[in-house]
């Protein structure tokens, strides 16, 4: 119970949408309820798995993945019922069976219903309560192979009898529960991952050029040097495709960086602003969102890149002055309409973005801000978050588990971003580059006009 009060005041003290101020009634409702409830779940559990499903329940009510509580332990032998399941379109699919057990029969059988529901329903109660906001297609494609799993959650059931189709035949099962190492499930839910993987770096690709960023962490400031070193080649391109496979985040400034090498820096400040006066992140100024940034600063987390180190000294100065003058935030909370001349790109190809369910945080404001300098979307729709921005995880007193906060909103932005959904959608494997690769090419032969 302790933990679930430290998660709670982090959230009401922290967070931007606990704030009066903000004025956000639903985000303050959500709050109490789920307060309420992950106290009465702490009252009742006597087990580790109980401990963490109560706070995994809690951040999960918000319906932003940036809240979390990620335990320091792990369950060392889950239970599952010898099979693992991926959700294809509306069709969940068992992909993956224990070696030589009677499942492996089911190989490639469509899960149809269990002990009289649907998978659809199942997932919502098992996964959409504690694991993934079930809106989400995206969320429910990547919490889709846990519906056969278990983690003796005692919040929830699991299914015992289950009827799956395949071969023009329906078959009853009796599930038949056992424990597996965690290792082999970790091996195992790797392979089910639908995904892709974009890896980093600039390449040609027929006449056009890939530029692949699987992270906004570091390891994108290669990327950012080596479409600086080729910035001229690039702009004289036919097309350019932004590969976004596999990327959950980090610092949206590297995706500004590269289109500014591309369209140029007055094209992309007149799209997006410069953040100078009103927009962009604005600061719930306490002193524990100080603490964090000044340890992002001494620390050199989560980059050394100097414009991401000039935004981290930045934020702290004003959270600071917002203290000293009595504010709640770092700036205005709105924000007027900006009508600024819109100057010419510096590039005139066709431009696009290539995206999987695995998009997330700074990844979606990238696509959010390059679909506004008229790129194309391609491949997968991505997941969504809200506009509470810059995430902090903290220890819990039991030291048995983290919990998240948000210490930031994003003045302007849509209280939902995302889920972006592709123009042209891809509905073979993400994750073969090759194809994709031929694919996204062939799109941006057609002769058809740039989005710009």
């Amino acid at each position: 119970m302790s933990d679930v009060e430290a998660a709670f005041r982090m959230l009401r003290d922290d967070h931007p949408g606990a704030a009066p101020q903000l004025g956000d009634d639903a985000f303050r409702r959500t709050l109490a309820s789920a307060h309420e409830l992950a106290m009465v779940r702490a009252k009742t559990v006597s087990s580790f798995a109980g401990y963490s499903a109560a706070l995994a329940g809690f951040a999960n009510a918000f319906g932003d993945k940036h809240l979390r509580s990620r335990p320091t332990l792990e369950v060392s032998r889950p239970d599952w019922a010898g099979i693992i399941l991926v959700k294809r379109g509306t069709h969940w699919m068992v992909f993956d069976t224990e070696d030589g057990a009677p499942e492996a029969a089911l190989i490639g059988a469509e899960l149809v219903s269990c002990d009289g529901r649907t998978p659809e329903d199942w997932g919502r109660e098992l996964m959409g309560g504690f694991r993934a906001d079930w809106s989400s297609d995206a969320q429910k494609i990547q919490t889709a192979p846990w519906l056969l799993l278990s983690e003796s959650n005692p919040f929830v059931g699991r299914p015992q009898s289950c009827t799956f189709s395949g071969k023009g035949e329906q078959r009853s099962w009796t599930l038949q529960w056992r424990a597996i190492k965690r290792a082999d499930l970790d091996v195992r839910l790797q392979k089910a991952s639908p995904f892709g993987a974009a890896g980093f770096g600039v390449r040609q690709v027929g006449a056009g050029y890939w530029i692949a960023l699987q992270s906004l962490l570091n390891s994108a400031v290669p990327v950012v040097e080596a479409v600086k070193a080729r910035a001229e080649d690039l702009r004289k391109a036919p097309f350019i495709v932004l590969d976004m496979r596999g990327n959950g985040g980090g610092s949206s400034i590297f995706g500004n960086q590269i289109a500014e090498q591309i369209l140029g820096e007055p094209y992309v400040s007149a799209i997006i602003g410069d953040d100078s006066t009103c927009g962009g992140d604005t600061f719930r100024a306490t002193p524990g969102n100080i603490r964090t940034f000044q340890g992002y600063i001494d620390t050199g987390f989560p980059t050394h890149d100097p414009q991401v180190v000039g935004f981290l000294k930045k934020a702290v100065a004003d959270m600071r002055a917002a203290q000293a003058a009595g504010r709640s935030f770092t700036g205005p909370l709105s924000c007027p309409t900006r009508r600024v001349p819109l100057p010419n790109p510096e590039f005139s190809g066709k431009l696009y973005v290539l995206t999987d369910g695995l998009c997330f945080s700074s990844c979606l404001a990238v696509v959010d801000e390059w679909l506004k300098f008229g790129a194309v979307q391609l491949g997968q729709s991505t997941d969504s978050n809200t506009y509470f921005t810059d995430v902090r995880d903290t220890p819990l007193p039991s030291g048995l588990s983290t919990f998240s906060t948000m210490m930031a909103i994003n003045v302007g932005g849509e209280p939902r971003l995302g889920p972006f959904v592709p123009t042209r959608s891809y509905d073979g494997d993400i994750s073969d580059t090759p194809r994709v690769e031929a694919w996204a090419a062939s799109i941006a032969s057609e002769a058809e006009p740039s989005a710009r």
